[in-house]
């Protein structure tokens, strides 16, 4: 076994991180090291903290291979979730994929409601951590709960 194919073994047994970026809140979800599992991390409210900042964090934490970055439908969005996947190949030499989040913060809001949470000012972030679940889930192919 070469060290190409020793390197791909291990890449895919480590985590996948997905993000759903927006400029007030950005959302974070992770995989199970054996890609079978999506769990929404957190919210980061980059009005208080620095977003590059709480990555470089979580990556001295636990590793990720590859990273998953919605791509939102509002154009005035795509440059900046550029910028960062061109910062994250720089930063950590992790493959960046893009992903369509069209209405993933919808569907993040349903599928809150319907495990019986009222979304109110005090737990909207759950919201941005659900969308970058919801979009890890498709991502690794993995069924959402009804």
């Amino acid at each position: 076994m070469g060290d190409g194919e020793v390197r791909s073994i291990v890449l895919r047994k480590m985590r996948v991180l997905a993000i759903d970026y927006g400029r007030r809140r950005v959302g974070l979800a992770i995989s199970d090291p054996q890609r079978m599992f999506a769990f929404p991390l957190e919210t980061v409210d980059t009005r208080r903290e620095s977003l590059k900042k709480r990555l470089r964090k979580i990556f001295e934490e636990r590793p990720f291979a590859e990273v998953v970055l919605g791509l939102p439908p509002r154009e005035e969005l795509i440059k900046d979730v550029k910028d960062l996947a061109r910062w994250l190949k720089e930063e950590f030499g992790c493959s960046v994929t893009f992903w369509d989040e069209t209405y993933t913060s919808v569907e993040a809001e349903e599928l809150l409601k319907s495990a019986g949470k009222r979304i109110s000012r005090e737990n909207k972030h759950l919201i941005d951590s659900v969308a970058a679940y919801i979009i890890l889930a498709e991502y690794l192919g993995i069924p959402l709960p009804l």
